[in-house]
């Protein structure tokens, strides 16, 4: 191992040499770390947290404040390219690969599921400071992380019944879904006409052939039809008016900015309401992806325990 790591120091040495000499060259590289084989070079460091060394430029930061946040960056990234380094050891040593063929079915899935065509897909990475083949890296360092944490931890993570139940159970304002109200109004200039309105609804006529007949909004025609709406974003009075009536109900006149309003309840539904089973497979993801991570660090970390690892930043 050591003629190995001997061999490539003197290789980056006459690397460093001919950079010298070559004006255009911004990093001098040289070895940041040793990962028992394997190395990292301050040329890949640089790569990785130039995004991030150019936001912090430009964040408005004192001088002292960047030249911190850029040493905590380069800690960070550090960290993960040994952490990098050894999963793809293990890759190797397990014969887990990443095909050119898996890179790029994942980013047409991507640009599939933002509907985004060519141009603006690569448009959108410019925005973010990347490349294409920037990020057909970087998705080729998340599939085989996940193949890496398949291998090392799948068998590891049981998850039962009673977990989705309890999960299930512990995230019931979840899974309860967000309560929405299904709307009518009646819209008037005139204070004194809508109380008149109004009092015919307090005789129990129909609210339908009122708004038609007497309201001055657009949706007139529609019986007063506002669609479904969460009230948690209404003007105070109005969210609480409405907050206090159930279905088929309807509020006082209220004063707003469009004029004299009598809002009415259509119905009161929970958007984005599960059951148990309709929650059990996205619970059993979440668990399964929580537990996975865990066990993934905890595997990690033992390899870390067995490496050689110099770190020379």
């Amino acid at each position: 191992m050591k003629k190995k790591i001997n061999w490539i120091i003197f290789s980056l040495i006459l690397i460093n040499f001919s950079f010298c000499g070559s004006i255009s060259a911004e990093v001098i590289d040289r070895i940041v770390a040793i990962v028992n084989n394997d190395i990292v070079t301050l040329v890949q460091l640089r790569k990785e947290t130039a995004p991030y060394v150019k936001k912090i430029g430009t964040s408005g930061l004192s001088d002292e404040k960047k030249k911190q946040a850029m040493q905590d960056i380069d800690k960070k990234i550090l960290t993960a390219l040994v952490d990098q380094s050894l999963t793809q050891q293990e890759a190797q040593k397990y014969h887990i690969n990443v095909s050119d063929t898996d890179i790029d079915n994942a980013v047409e899935n991507v640009k599939k599921n933002k509907s985004l065509s060519d141009k603006e897909f690569e448009s959108a990475l410019a925005q973010e400071g990347l490349t294409l083949e920037g990020y057909r890296e970087n998705i080729k360092k998340q599939i085989l992380q996940a193949r890496i944490i398949n291998h090392a931890v799948k068998s590891k993570v049981v998850i039962t019944p009673s977990d989705i139940l309890k999960e299930y159970q512990a995230n019931m304002d979840k899974y309860s879904g967000k309560k929405k109200y299904h709307l009518r109004n009646i819209l008037m200039d005139n204070e004194d006409k809508i109380k008149e309105i109004k009092k015919e609804l307090d005789k129990n006529k129909e609210f339908i052939p009122l708004a038609k007949e007497y309201s001055i909004a657009s949706n007139a025609s529609d019986g007063g039809d506002l669609g479904i709406f969460d009230i948690s974003n209404f003007s105070k009075n109005i969210k609480d008016s409405l907050s206090k009536l159930s279905k088929g109900q309807f509020t006082d006149v209220i004063s707003t900015a469009q004029g004299f309003q009598i809002f009415y309840i259509e119905d009161i539904v929970l958007d984005g309401a599960k059951t148990l089973e309709q929650a059990q497979d996205e619970i059993y993801e979440n668990l399964y992806r929580e537990l996975s991570e865990e066990k993934f660090k905890t595997w990690l970390e033992s390899l870390k325990k067995k490496a050689h690892i110099k770190i020379m930043f």
